[in-house]
């Protein structure tokens, strides 16, 4: 397939030296641990999105990484953005906007080489739990990408049915948030965390950890919550109570100065949510369910720790995209803000030293990262860039910025202080993030920032690729 992206190979920018490689041939090939959850946003200890977080586990794997503070998916939405990461193609070049289209389905990509098939193909055995493409079986989990898929089950039961929807918000959503009817809801179950599916994804990966190999190995580990419906074990609801809860910063009348489309991205449904009192309730279960997540991987984390392949593996943790809580009067993903997109992105190497990175980066860069820290050889087809000069550099000066996409023709464009935001009919946003962290004022038609606007618009893409499936309605 022809790169429509090039621009980024050809700023050659990001494509590290060889110092890592050689690091592996000197020592046993390292393997890999790939954690995905499910969307995950920026709400954790290390990088400080709320102050209630308590993910003890993902901030200790943060202490010896290298952090990339500001980390975006390719698509602000799990099919498109998880597809964009294990095929290393961006939606603009792949044409899968939305969680309808499949990629195998499409004319041209039948027989495409996935992240784990690379591996898979350069002589590592494959094994992958849990929520890793947009399903954990069927069609959508791509089965073909493992040699063993070792589980498939993901978040936790559901508590008894008269303990659902106590909010008392069921059928408050329009018609077009059918989903949230059904699936926005909060609450403990009685089962403890070893009884969910997410632990035994978790524990599947550590007793891969017990056997021997002889074979460096790549496992996917997926873990679903902090997914709706925000149901976790008690002990985690416990650690968040209700009167220490705080709400996200916000601002009434947030989207006055958002063009029509950025509106309409704002789905209608936190209103519902404000209005009924129970926002902070369902902040403390988003909270309680990331603390549960967070316990999940702690269990696989003392699983390698008490390995022989602690000294020879690499561990990438990633979310999918972020998630609002009420921040720019919006309730989910869908939309190309700041807290819809960022999301954790830590590179655990052995022997390399910890680091933070300031540079906006793009989770379609974990495939040629990957590749390039493990020796492999280079993936000409896909898209990204390799990460390991800011891996080994982290104050690498200059970077290009990040390219999300939601749906066809609506860009974002992310460097360390500005995120660019343009529509398919020209509508506009920019926010300056060294004055605005919240992004609560649109500058895009401030003068002082033309200069701004031009360079980060050179970054969208010329051509996007028609949208992929159709049977799914365009939802914007």
């Amino acid at each position: 397939m022809k790169k429509l992206l090039s621009t980024l190979a050809l700023m050659g920018l990001g494509l590290g030296s060889l110092a890592v490689a050689e690091k592996s041939e000197e020592k046993k090939p390292f393997n890999v641990i790939m954690i995905a959850v499910d969307d995950l946003n920026n709400w954790v200890g290390e990088l400080g999105g709320h102050p209630n977080a308590i993910t003890p586990n993902m901030d200790k794997l943060a202490k010896k990484s290298t952090v990339f503070e500001h980390a975006y998916p390719a698509a602000p939405l799990c099919n498109p953005s998880r597809t964009a990461v294990l095929t290393g193609l961006h939606p603009a070049n792949s044409g899968i906007y939305c969680n309808k289209g499949w990629f195998r389905e499409k004319p041209g990509l039948e027989d495409w080489v996935t992240l784990p098939q690379y591996f898979q193909k350069h002589g590592y055995s494959t094994f992958g739990g849990g929520k890793l493409y947009h399903h954990p079986k069927g069609k959508m989990s791509d089965e073909v990408s493992w040699e063993v898929n070792y589980h498939r089950g993901v978040g936790t039961q559901n508590p008894p049915e008269e303990r659902r929807y106590q909010h008392g918000l069921k059928g408050a959503f329009n018609d077009t948030s059918w989903y949230f009817n059904k699936a926005l809801d909060w609450g403990h179950i009685d089962e403890s965390k070893e009884e969910t599916a997410d632990w035994k994804t978790a524990d599947g990966a550590v007793k891969i950890l017990q056997q021997d190999h002889d074979k460096p190995f790549f496992i996917g580990v997926g873990i679903f919550r902090p997914h709706l419906t925000w149901y976790a074990p008690k002990e985690f609801f416990d650690m968040h109570p209700l009167e220490g809860v705080e709400l996200p910063p916000y601002m009434e009348n947030d989207l006055t100065d958002v063009p029509p489309i950025g509106r309409r991205l704002a789905r209608k449904d936190f209103p519902v949510i404000k209005a009924s009192g129970k926002w902070k309730e369902a902040v403390r279960a988003y909270l309680a369910c990331t603390s549960f997540a967070d316990a999940c991987i702690g269990h696989l984390l003392d699983g390698l720790e008490n390995s022989k392949y602690k000294d020879n593996t690499i561990v990438v943790l990633w979310g999918d995209h972020g998630w609002n809580l009420g921040e720019k009067d919006h309730w989910a993903k869908y939309a190309l803000w700041e807290d819809t997109n960022q999301t954790p992105f830590f590179f655990y190497v052995p022997g390399e030293k910890s680091s933070r990175v300031k540079h906006a980066v793009n989770l379609l860069d974990l495939y040629p990262t990957l590749v390039d820290l493990c020796g492999l050889p280079k993936n000409e087809e896909i898209d990204g860039r390799s990460l390991v000069q800011l891996i080994e550099k982290p104050k690498t000066k200059k970077w290009a910025p990040s390219v999300t996409t939601h749906w066809k023709d609506n860009h974002a464009i992310v460097d360390q202080r500005y995120r660019y935001i343009r529509y398919r009919d020209g509508g506009e946003e920019l926010y300056d993030h060294e004055i605005d962290p919240y992004e609560w004022v649109n500058r895009a038609n401030d003068p002082e920032y033309k200069d701004v606007i031009e360079r980060l618009a050179k970054w969208i893409p010329e051509h996007n690729e028609e949208h992929w499936d159709p049977e799914a309605p365009e939802n914007m």
